[in-house]
């Protein structure tokens, strides 16, 4: 087989991507086994307008604003908006940036959020609630329905590991038990778990996270609850917190997930990723997370609580690597734990890269500029 482009990774990001480049008329290798989007097959993942910054905010609202597309023309529905909530010392600039996309965020206060969701917020921050489109992303749902848009554009789906990426006369051959592909150019949108394919070393830490799910059907009195971030929880081993409420997974169960950024932590080496793989996670960020679960929801009735090893890519510059590394090789990765809801718009501008026009945001290019080592 001879392509265009072959992508390497069928994650959030490579799934997107792939799907861009098909239905811009390129041919497209989209390569990767399509569970492997994250490192604990979670069935669930916060989005919102709302971000962090500027930035966050761009790529999450021109991301969002194409689900409803994606849904209908793939016929898989991800999206749940169910609602946001941020207990966030910047809250009040959170809602501000997100207005200029048309999100109704707005400031809250902690009586509104106890009675309308059973929340229970400690702390002082200021906190902003967005509606609809604010809620959760189904992670396998959303690379399926880029998956199946993606073959619909032309695109040829394999559903396997790259083993090997080696340059050849014209380009290069992509190799794995599917055999070999030529292609004239390479995307890498690899996470964590992926070797270097590439000579270059990119800037990047495998950041080991846990996270915990405990069985819970949600409150059964009307209470609808939304995803979570907060800052300055109660046990402090974990500097904030998140949570995807209630969700089903695989096995027919629901569950609400809650992960954080444990204070201390080591970045991994890839060496370390399969014994990390094989634990139940960190015991402290273990009983960290439960602490905090049951001092934000004290009314619920929780059933039985699992924990399971998590890591994500971080880059130097907080944002994802977007750009060439390599004559006829591109990367879209670094997530930084934050892209699922903005992996569309991610993908699409990596998607850019391949185009006679070449760049395609009114983001500047500079902020995902890969970092070699």
């Amino acid at each position: 087989m001879d392509v265009d482009v072959a992508v390497i990774g069928r994650g959030m990001i490579g799934g997107a991507a792939g799907r861009h480049l098909a239905e811009q008329g390129r041919s497209v290798a989209l390569i990767g086994p399509g569970d492997q989007y994250s490192s604990h097959g979670d069935a669930a993942r916060i989005t919102r307008i709302v971000g962090r910054t500027g930035i966050w905010t761009e790529l999450a609202a021109q991301a969002i604003g194409r689900y409803g597309d994606i849904a209908e023309r793939s016929g898989i529905d991800f999206h749940v908006p169910c609602g946001f909530l941020a207990a966030h010392l910047d809250a009040a600039d959170w809602a501000e940036r997100a207005a200029v996309y048309g999100s109704d965020a707005r400031l809250v206060d902690r009586a509104w959020v106890r009675e309308t969701t059973g929340i229970n917020i400690s702390n002082d921050l200021d906190l902003v609630f967005e509606g609809a489109p604010g809620g959760y992303i189904r992670p396998r749902r959303l690379v399926a329905a880029q998956s199946r848009l993606a073959e619909a554009a032309g695109a040829t789906v394999i559903n396997a590991e790259v083993d090997s990426l080696r340059g050849a006369a014209g380009g290069f051959e992509v190799s794995g038990s599917f055999g070999t592909i030529s292609a004239r150019q390479v995307l890498l949108a690899t996470g964590a778990f992926a070797g270097d394919l590439a000579a270059v070393q990119l800037a990047v830490e495998r950041r080991p996270r846990t996270v915990v799910m405990v069985e819970w059907e949600g409150f059964d009195d009307g209470r609808e609850i939304p995803s979570l971030i907060c800052d300055q929880p109660v046990d402090e081993r974990v500097e904030g917190i998140y949570w995807n409420p209630p969700a089903e997974y695989p096995d027919g169960v629901r569950r609400i997930k809650i992960g954080g950024n444990l204070a201390a932590f080591v970045p991994l080496e890839q060496d370390q990723l399969v014994d990390w793989f094989h634990s139940d996670g960190n015991p402290d960020e273990v009983d960290s997370l439960s602490v905090n679960l049951r001092a934000l929801l004290p009314d619920a009735d929780f059933g039985p609580l699992t924990s399971k090893p998590c890591v994500i890519t971080g880059t130097v510059t907080g944002y994802p690597y977007i750009g060439w590394i390599d004559e006829g090789i591109a990367v879209a990765r670094g997530g930084n734990g934050s892209s699922a809801k903005s992996s569309d718009e991610v993908g699409r501008i990596a998607a850019g890269l391949f185009s006679e026009a070449g760049w395609d945001s009114s983001i500047d290019q500079s902020i995902f500029t890969p970092v070699h080592v």
